[in-house]
């Protein structure tokens, strides 16, 4: 038991060190996170500060532009974390489809150590990089939200966050490890991956609220699990800027611009036309990992008996 414990944290180590030590590999986990940040800056923002100003209408002198920037970049740093759990774990589980390129993994099989060691091995060193480098994130997020801005997240939201970040790091390594599974070369999760980068960022609705697709649409994209991290993301960072704005209107529109926000920014997801609240998308992201903690396991065990 011993030499397996030990087996383990070397193995584990190990992939942390390579991941990290890649800073081409870091870079490609964050290519989503820049695109996010270059479409913001150059076009998202000021359209989502229009979408906000017309929704004030006449009450627009009541919020102050600090108001109004707190809404929109919550709703950018949600999109940054929430996307950034996807792409760090598919670029951490490179060093696995890299073990079986360079065969390293026969290696591991003429050794000792057995084979779910490995296996899990490569996904706590996944979940580790993936958490480290997406709470790194979260923390730059946080400074920049609170500099020049009346908004106070409370400790609890602080903790909700960085726990969403370890459950998403967790989700996002399982759902992934299945697709990595299938992969023998760089070079086909390169390809692979280009497309997450790409995809990601509309599923979780970091490029468009995902409100504003077709309630088929909609309910496709909320089904991944991904989605459901990233809307409990969302509850819990743009939440408090509404309530804000909520609390300086003082109850003038009778919390309609409230209403109009939540349903904008999607901080309530539509899943078969019904609204579905923290409660549930927490529930079926614990569902979903377990789902795919089954299908990793039943996968491990058909590749060993055809090795």
């Amino acid at each position: 038991m011993t030499k397996t414990i030990n087996a383990y944290k070397g193995i584990t180590l190990r992939n942390i060190r390579v991941y990290l030590k890649d800073k081409t590999s870091i870079i490609m986990s964050l290519m989503a996170q820049i695109i996010i940040l270059g479409l913001f800056l150059l076009f998202l923002k000021n359209n989502y500060t229009d979408s906000i100003i017309a929704q004030l209408g006449e009450l627009r002198d009541l919020l102050s532009d600090n108001d109004i920037n707190a809404i929109v970049n919550s709703y950018l740093m949600a999109g940054v974390i929430g996307t950034s759990v996807v792409t760090v774990a598919l670029n951490s589980l490179s060093v696995m489809v890299y073990d079986r390129e360079r065969k390293i993994n026969f290696d591991y099989g003429a050794s000792p150590v057995k084979g779910h060691t490995v296996v899990l091995s490569y996904f706590s060193g996944a979940v580790v990089n993936t958490f480290l480098v997406s709470a790194v994130l979260t923390t730059a997020g946080f400074i920049f939200l609170c500099i020049g801005s009346e908004i106070t997240y409370t400790l609890l939201d602080f903790l909700k966050i960085y726990g969403l970040v370890a459950l998403g790091s967790i989700s996002a390594t399982l759902v992934l490890m299945v697709f990595a599974s299938f992969f023998k070369k760089s070079s086909t999760q390169g390809s692979f991956g280009v497309l997450v980068s790409a995809a990601i960022g509309f599923i979780t609705g970091a490029y468009i609220p995902v409100s504003q697709f077709s309630e088929s649409i909609q309910t496709g994209v909320n089904l991944v699990p991904a989605s459901q991290i990233a809307g409990m993301m969302k509850y819990v960072l743009i939440t408090p800027t509404i309530d804000h704005a909520n609390d300086v209107l003082n109850g003038i529109d009778n919390g309609e611009f409230a209403k109009a926000m939540y349903q904008i920014f999607s901080v309530k997801m539509n899943i078969f036309s019904n609204e579905v609240d923290f409660g549930f998308m927490l529930m079926y992201s614990l569902i979903a990992i377990a789902v795919f903690l089954i299908i990793n396991l039943a996968l491990y065990r058909f590749t060993s008996k055809n090795k």
